[in-house]
Formats: C-alpha cells, sequence, structure tokens
C-alpha cells in the first residue's frame, strides 16, 4: 500500500460570512501507483456549498484511512466570492459562462468582472489536467436544488458518461445540455474527459451533504481510483444512497425547459418537489401574462425558487431502460453514419458529425432516433435543428473497472 496527502489545504475556512473564503483548492489526494485522475469541483454556484464540505470530508477520510489508490483525486471550489457570500452567483451564472464566446470575452476584459476572474482561475487550475494525454480524466460537478429534491446525476448522453454514471448508482437524467448553454460539464466533456453532474438535493438540506459524501465514494470506485474491498464502508453508503432516492424510475429525458428573465415577473407556484409528477395543462407558475402551464404530462424538474437563476423549470419524461440498450448497441455498430437517410436529414457542409434536421419535414420519431444514436440538438438555425456527435462517443474506456 503506498499513498500521500497533498496540500489538504481548506479543510477548516468558513464558506460564507467571513473575510476569507474558502480557497480555490479544497485539496489533492494522489497514490504512488499510476492510475485515473478524478476531477471534483464544488460550489460553481455560491447558494450550493453542501459539494465543498462533502470534498472536505472525503479528504479527511482519505487521510485516516489511506486505503490502497491509484491515481489521484483533485478538488477544486468554484465561485469562491458567491461562496462567501452564499449567492448563486455575483455578475453572472458561472454554470452558464463555458463558452468560446464567453471564455474570449473574459480574457479580453480590461475590468474583468468577478466571474470572469473566477473563471480563468479555475481553468488555470484544471488545465494541467485536462490537457493530459490518455484516456483515464473525470470530472465530476457537485450542485444542489433550491426545490426539495431527492439526489440524481446528470449528464452529457455519450457511452462514457453512461457507463461511468451508472456505477453512481442513483437515477440519471439526459439531455440537459440540450437546453442550456455554457455548462462546465459540457465544454470539459467536449475536450474528452468522462463527466457528470450530481445534484444532491435541496440546498440547505443537511441530507445534501450527505448524498454528496456519499456518491463521491461511489464515483472513486467507479473511476478505479479505489476498490471495493479496501473501503467496506461504502456498502452501507449504498444502501443509504438507495433509500434517499426511494421509489423514482432509473433514467429520464428532459423534453423542455422554461426560461425566465428579471423582467418576466416568474413566480413558481410553492409545494412543487423535484421530479413530482404534473399533468399537462396543470398551472406551475404565475408570470406577468398570467398562469404558466406545463406544456406536456411528465416531471417537473428544477423547479425555481430561489432569487437568481434563469430556468425556471424543465420538463422530463422517463425512459426505458432497454432504450438505452438499444441505444448503446446502435452506436457501437456506428449506425449513426447513416442518419442522413431518414426524411427531412442532411449532413452538414465539411462537418460529418453534424446533421440537419428540416423540422417541416423530419417527424418527431427521427428526432428521438438521432437522441438514439448519440446526437444532441445544439441550436436553431434559419428554421432547422442542427444536432451534432461529440466526437469521443465511442467505447467505453478501460478506466471502468474496479
Amino acid at each position: 500500500m503506498s499513498h500521500s496527502v497533498r496540500a489538504v489545504a481548506d479543510a477548516q475556512a468558513p464558506l460564507r460570512g467571513a473575510r476569507e473564503g474558502p480557497k480555490r483548492l479544497i485539496g489533492l489526494f494522489g497514490g504512488y501507483a499510476p492510475g485515473p485522475t478524478l476531477v471534483c469541483v464544488g460550489g460553481l454556484h455560491g447558494n450550493e456549498p453542501a459539494g465543498v464540505l462533502a470534498l472536505r470530508r472525503l479528504l479527511a477520510r482519505l487521510e485516516d484511512s489511506h486505503p490502497p489508490f491509484r491515481g489521484e483525486l483533485l478538488a477544486l471550489a468554484g465561485n469562491l466570492e458567491a461562496l462567501r457570500l452564499g449567492r448563486r452567483f455575483v455578475d453572472r451564472d458561472l454554470n452558464r459562462a463555458w463558452t468560446r464566446r464567453q471564455i474570449a470575452r473574459a480574457r479580453s476584459a480590461s475590468r474583468p468582472g468577478t466571474e470572469d476572474r473566477e473563471q480563468l482561475e479555475l481553468m488555470a487550475v484544471m488545465a494541467d489536467t485536462l490537457d493530459r494525454n490518455g484516456d483515464e480524466i473525470y470530472v465530476v460537478d457537485l450542485h444542489t436544488t433550491s426545490a426539495d429534491s431527492a439526489p440524481f446525476v446528470t449528464l452529457g448522453d455519450t457511452l462514457h458518461n453512461r457507463a461511468f454514471a451508472r456505477r453512481i448508482g442513483l437515477p440519471l437524467v439526459l439531455g440537459i445540455e440540450e437546453q442550456i448553454e455554457g455548462a462546465l460539464l459540457e465544454f470539459v466533456n467536449e475536450r474528452g474527459p468522462v463527466t457528470l453532474g450530481i445534484e444532491a438535493g435541496q440546498h440547505e438540506d443537511p441530507a445534501s451533504i450527505d448524498n454528496h459524501e456519499r456518491a463521491l465514494w461511489m464515483a472513486l470506485m467507479a473511476s478505479g481510483n479505489v476498490r471495493e474491498r479496501d473501503v467496506p464502508w461504502v456498502r452501507a453508503m449504498r444502501r443509504e444512497l438507495r433509500q434517499a432516492y426511494g421509489a423514482l424510475p432509473g433514467v429520464f429525458e428532459v423534453r423542455y425547459r422554461r426560461g425566465v428573465n428579471e423582467t418576466d415577473g416568474f413566480r413558481m407556484r410553492p409545494g412543487y418537489r423535484n421530479l413530482q409528477p404534473v399533468l399537462e395543462g396543470e398551472i406551475l407558475a404565475t408570470d406577468r401574462d398570467g398562469p404558466v402551464r406545463a406544456p406536456e404530462a411528465g416531471r417537473v424538474f428544477l423547479p425555481l425558487y430561489q432569487e437568481l437563476g434563469d430556468d425556471g423549470f424543465f420538463i422530463v419524461r422517463e425512459i426505458s431502460a432497454a432504450w438505452l440498450r438499444v441505444s448503446s448497441v446502435l452506436r457501437r455498430l456506428r449506425m449513426d453514419a447513416i442518419a442522413h437517410w431518414l426524411p427531412g436529414i442532411h449532413r452538414a457542409r465539411r462537418r460529418p458529425e453534424t446533421l440537419i434536421v428540416d423540422r417541416r419535414v423530419a417527424r418527431w420519431l427521427a428526432i428521438e432516433l438521432l437522441h438514439l444514436l448519440g446526437f444532441r440538438k445544439k441550436r436553431v438555425a434559419r428554421g432547422a435543428f442542427v444536432f451534432s456527435r461529440r466526437p469521443h462517443d465511442r467505447l467505453p474506456r478501460r478506466g471502468h473497472r474496479r
């Protein structure tokens, strides 16, 4: 057995209400044995401190127990100033900023704002890890919700991400990256690492810290940093995670987003729990124009019960495990290569991984099939959907082992 613990630097720093807030590097735990790198980011939103607290717990237990460890664990805090203030963000949402345009703007700003500085510092800390050659890099983004919620996992729907996420043992939510722009995990995933987001519960619920800690141990095993036989307490943690999500189905897909802005007067009706079933036409909220209704039956997802945020709610629906199995087979057979044969769909010039979908011709089933094959909607251009496929969506990597 060999191990080392370095720079558990922020174990006691307060998250808010103090002159000095948390430091960027929460801790780095590394083994002498080569292996995968797991990067964990907590507090990308400043009103979500549970992830930072869970990472401190994780590092402390690793230091105390010294299990055999392959590779490295890098634990980072996201939006330091927002964490200190206990606000979602100061100037702009740091989890909507990870686009080429926004990064270029932050780099060129003569007077960078709070989130400009936070983003550039976080990028600099992560750069050496994310730019490594090799295929055993995993990135986990830790969040909580403003509504009461069971824990769950979000992911961009690639075979790599699926294989990693299913080992966590929580319900999966696919497709949120189609509905929001500039999320950290989408930025990272485009560069090759395996990624997922963990939503552990409501912001202020102490159980959210517990759920994050449990899920992080599952992530360490899923990445191959530790083996279950060397950390026997995770068996109880796995049972506790199952109890935390209860009878929720295993997989959901995001189908609709209700965006909001400061002038909407949007108010969510009180009492909705995350992933609660809703009926088509059910009044979920009000805005300056009156009632806001569910556009279809499904489950309300991430209802907005906080001051800041531009997502009023989402609607998700359950999808079957069999659908995912069929999807995996089709992707392994590279059936995406003939997707442009479908009516109303053609390849973009000079970009074979991109498809243009004529909304007047292509039926909903064709769009569902594109999702099945691993394409996701990037934008709407000139009346057509533009779908693209991640360049790294191939067979699961060797790092998915125990």
